[in-house]
């Protein structure tokens, strides 16, 4: 049998040398031919302090995998210090991420294929400039500044890799490049190559974003990269745990595969390529063998929009691709629980078994593969497949929802205790001067300027909730929109809360029945309800105002921050005007109005 393979490996190589180790995400191979991908880390002070784990790794997988192409997806170096507050780039760990490249190449003939992440573009002002060491250093690097397309040939196909670059232009310093940027003209440039690699059996795109994490104008890159099988990125890893297979299905139709962490996990991925059929495999650090069924391929994962999935049932054989270290003793085959029969080694890492796909024509069924290798240990791999393009459903993870009781939280919630905080807010409202301090506080958190700093090495910036003014140029908001929204949910709701709640306690006093209850003559009830939540709130915004922003962009963030400082300004006028207003005024007239 004549097999048509392309295996591919991916990582995410991101300080591996000098940060920690922590972060190198995961290879993704492909059979026969192969491009891998590498992971970052990020705790290793300087080079001389790297790991060998990240050698050990490549020593052990690249030359039994095999790959010919290694796809490296962003944050090749950590640019933090030591404290990992600061950042900007360090020369010393782009040569370090060179001698590793070249290391990785005498244990590997695979073209190395890498692309910027946000930690490549910290303090980079300009993508020519000196200090974008990502052009003198990486390997695509010096070829393009930016997104780039690689047409990899075989004697069975073309098969071609676009590399997307949505890093800030500038890059600015952490933490404000957390979102990638892309405007009209690289958009327009990505359109470019969608169209160079049409023709090929299968497209498909690289970058360090995912697509939800790219500002952007309609219709988006998704609709960008709609001809693509799928788009691999490493930059939210598996949301410390919360997610820990990170996948999903554009609308139209693309894969979208994030890849998980090493830094906690040490995970990686193979991918290959089975007659133009994609399919993957996650696995750790130091486990073998590594099993990747090709055919059928996961019914999760088909991609009938680009991908010939109707092969699956012309197909004659199921095909294993079996990466071990230890010479493999068995290959036995499992469908629906049921024995169907010992695969056979047909070249290197591949095993097949003739099959009759017709037979599992209806539905969704389950293939199991047991791999036993010499010294009798045996590994096992379990996915569903279909013949007639039946998928399972990606996992959802706010399912958890769906597992509270909403009529009891509706009830308890919005009947009984909602309705106490809206009567603290209206007397907050009907006082106008408590009123248009609010007002005209959290309006100047979403038009004004919030800081002055130095937002790269030369250049200062300002920075306001909708963008950052640098350099002469407005990179959009992105992560700035969720420092706005932070500001808002951690001291703006708060503190308007906070000073409603001094007004109700105030306006208990001239409640009859309030008085009768004797709640009213509790010592220290005002403090320890009023003013105790203010005080704790009072340091934690001092505390954020001194060492947030001032520590990533000096001093100036810290004396010109009309948000961050005059917060506290604002909360001290706040508190005084709760105490001072005339609460008992403004119940008077709410009664003689319903009368």
């Amino acid at each position: 049998m004549k097999a048509f393979f392309l295996v591919v490996a991916t990582l995410t190589f991101a300080s591996i040398l000098w940060a920690s180790l922590r972060d190198i995400l995961d290879p993704n191979l492909f059979p026969d031919d192969v491009p891998v991908r590498k992971a970052r880390d990020h705790t290793w002070p300087r080079m001389d302090d790297r790991p060998e784990g990240i050698f050990w790794m490549v020593q052990d997988y690249l030359p039994i995998i095999q790959p010919q192409l290694v796809l490296v997806t962003g944050d090749l170096t950590d640019a933090k210090d030591a404290g990992n507050i600061k950042s900007r780039q360090y020369e010393e760990e782009w040569h370090g991420y060179q001698q590793a490249i070249k290391q990785c190449q005498t244990f590997s003939n695979a073209t190395f294929l890498d692309t910027r992440g946000n930690h490549d573009a910290f303090d980079v002002p300009e993508v020519d400039g000196d200090g974008n060491f990502f052009r003198k250093y990486s390997v695509m690097g010096k070829q393009h500044a930016l997104s780039y397309h690689y047409a990899h040939e075989t004697d069975f196909g073309r098969y071609s890799f676009i590399a997307i670059d949505a890093c800030p232009i500038p890059g600015v310093r952490r933490p404000f490049n957390f979102f990638g940027i892309l405007d009209s003209e690289r958009v327009q440039e990505l359109a470019n190559l969608d169209a160079e690699s049409r023709g090929s059996n299968l497209t498909i795109w690289i970058g360090h974003y995912p697509t939800s994490y790219i500002v952007q104008d309609p219709p988006g890159v998704r609709h960008t990269m709609r001809n693509a099988v799928a788009y691999l990125c490493g930059h939210l890893h598996t949301l410390g745990g919360l997610v820990p297979q990170m996948y999903s299905r554009q609308k139209t139709g693309t894969l979208e595969l994030e890849l998980g962490d090493w830094m906690e996990n040490r995970i990686f991925r193979v991918l290959a390529i089975d007659h133009d059929l994609l399919s993957f495999v996650d696995g750790k650090l130091g486990e073998w063998p590594l099993i990747l069924v090709t055919n059928p391929k996961h019914s999760l994962f088909l991609a009938s929009r680009h991908e010939p999935t109707e092969t699956i049932q012309h197909s004659s054989h199921i095909r294993v691709l079996v990466f071990s270290q230890k010479p493999v003793d068995g290959v036995e085959i499992y469908i629906d629980s049921v024995h169907v029969g010992r695969a056979r080694q047909s070249k290197g890492p591949l095993y097949t078994l003739p099959w009759k796909p017709e037979l599992y024509s209806l539905g969704l069924h389950t293939i199991r593969v047991l791999v036993t290798d010499e010294t009798g240990y045996v590994k096992s791999l379990e996915q569903p497949f279909s013949v007639d393009g039946s998928q399972p459903s990606f996992a959802f993870w706010p399912r958890f929802v769906l597992m509270m009781n909403i009529f009891t939280v509706a009830r308890t919630v919005l009947v009984r205790w909602f309705n106490s905080w809206v009567r603290r807010l209206w007397l907050a409202a009907r006082i106008n001067s408590v009123y248009y301090t609010l007002l005209m506080f959290q309006l100047y958190v979403t038009f004004g300027p919030w800081f002055v700093g130095d937002f790269t090495s030369s250049h200062m910036g300002v920075l306001f909730v909708w963008g950052i003014f640098v350099k002469g140029t407005f990179l959009p908001g992105a992560q700035t929109f969720i420092h706005g929204i932070y500001q808002v949910l951690t001291f703006n709701v708060p503190l308007t809360l906070i000073v409603g709640l001094v007004l109700d306690l105030r306006s208990e006093e001239f409640d009859s029945r309030f008085k009768a209850s004797g709640l009213a003559r509790l010592p220290c009830r005002r403090l320890l309800v009023g003013e105790l939540p203010f005080a704790l709130l009072f340091v934690y915004q001092t505390y954020v105002a001194v060492t947030e922003f001032p520590t990533s962009y000096g001093t100036t963030a810290l004396i010109v921050s009309p948000v961050r400082v005059g917060s506290l300004i604002v909360a001290v006028v706040l508190l005084y005007l709760a105490h001072a207003a005339p609460v008992k005024k403004a119940c008077r007239v709410n009664k003689s109005s319903n009368n």
